[in-house]
């Protein structure tokens, strides 16, 4: 038997399950100041539009993201990522993105939450069109004012946002 030969093989299987099965982001995470004035203003603008976000859902239903303040069992706060499926008056029918870090007990990725729990919102249309997402674009906007060049990718993203 070729050791050489096995040490590779799983070296590419340990490889491609990391890239498979538990995947980094694209881009690292930029460290904001929760408490900082811009995203605290863009927090408030999702909130006061959220009649807009339920019309943009109804209309394109496949493409709408929520970022959520979840507070773990351990009581930590943690900030998620979820597209949503349905919303029923005050509830929504999530998908989380990632399970939250800090929450030791199991927990289903079909999440129901309320517009309380909701930070941000976007809805993207057939047309590739971004509604919403006022964090995504603040956190754009402090990047550039600490410096941090946005990635060709990221600057593309942002082309797409609507103004509203």
């Amino acid at each position: 038997m070729n050791w050489g030969y096995l040490i590779l093989l799983t070296v590419i299987g340990i490889w491609i399950y990391r890239k498979i099965f538990s995947p980094s982001p694209e881009f690292p995470p930029l460290e904001t100041d929760p408490d900082d004035p811009l995203i605290l203003e863009a927090m408030d603008k999702a909130m006061s539009t959220f009649a807009q976000f339920r019309e943009l859902f109804l209309k394109h239903p496949d493409d709408a993201f929520v970022k959520l303040k979840f507070e773990s069992n351990t009581g930590v706060i943690e900030h998620l990522g979820a597209n949503v499926e349905s919303i029923n008056g005050n509830e929504l029918s999530v998908l989380l993105v990632r399970p939250p870090v800090t929450h030791n007990e199991k927990l289903e990725r079909k999440y129901i939450c309320s517009f309380d729990d909701i930070e941000d919102w976007q809805v993207t249309d057939v047309e590739g069109n971004i509604y919403g997402g006022y964090t995504q674009r603040v956190m754009f906007e402090i990047a550039r004012n600490i410096g941090v060049s946005l990635p060709k990718e990221l600057q593309e993203l942002e082309t797409k946002y609507v103004q509203n």
